[in-house]
């Protein structure tokens, strides 16, 4: 069984929290004096209870204990698309799920969203190491990019593309980092140390702060 997913997450850059609370699809800071006190109590970069009570963060207490995210996430490389030729068959099944994923966040909202992809990520059993049926898959959102822009939706393109590729028993990883200045956040898929729908150079900018 799936572990629940927590609605707040958060990561820490040049000494400095960063926090997204899922239930609101909010990212947040905290003032000066109550984000020394959150790093100050922090245990080898986890949140316990006295953690999130000396930053004023009581309605996250039950979450208790969240660790920091960013660490163990080292991507080497983009994935190889040559060879991908262009289908219009994958390519409507892109769009088709994009924009399914697309009314679903805005149905449901982005905790409920991330929770039923994690446990379609969780679920499949057999793996197969990443080949040409899933290069052609992440060929096929790229393309899909030119009939309908990609600018702005990387969350549901990543949900999107997750999915195929869970439902193609390919392990994958759904990354959203941020950064701080100027602050801004940003969504892609890896599998491994490849990247599928990102550049290395674009990924490095950010620091994760939710894994799925």
């Amino acid at each position: 069984m799936t572990t629940p997913l927590p609605a707040l997450s958060f990561c820490v850059i040049e000494d400095t929290a960063l926090f997204l609370d899922l239930a609101r699809d909010h990212y947040f800071r905290l003032p000066e004096t109550a984000n020394a006190a959150f790093l100050a109590s922090l245990i080898n970069g986890v949140a316990f209870a006295p953690a999130l009570h000396s930053a004023g963060l009581d309605q996250f207490v039950s979450l208790a204990p969240l660790r920091a995210q960013g660490g163990g996430i080292h991507p080497v490389e983009a994935a190889d698309l040559q060879g991908c030729g262009f289908s219009p068959s994958l390519i409507a099944r892109a769009l088709w799920d994009q924009r399914a994923i697309e009314r679903r966040l805005a149905r449901r909202g982005l905790h409920t969203v991330l929770s039923e992809l994690r446990s379609v990520l969780c679920s499949r059993h057999a793996r197969r190491p990443f080949g040409a049926e899933h290069a052609a898959l992440v060929k096929a959102f790229e393309d899909a990019g030119l009939v309908r822009s990609a600018v702005d939706r990387c969350l549901p393109r990543s949900i999107a593309l997750a999915r195929l590729m869970a439902k193609s028993d390919c392990a994958c990883q759904v990354i959203i980092g941020v950064k701080l200045r100027p602050f801004a956040a940003h969504c892609w898929v890896q599998a491994g140390h490849l990247l599928l729908n990102e550049s290395v150079e674009e990924a490095a900018r950010y620091k994760p702060i939710l894994i799925l």
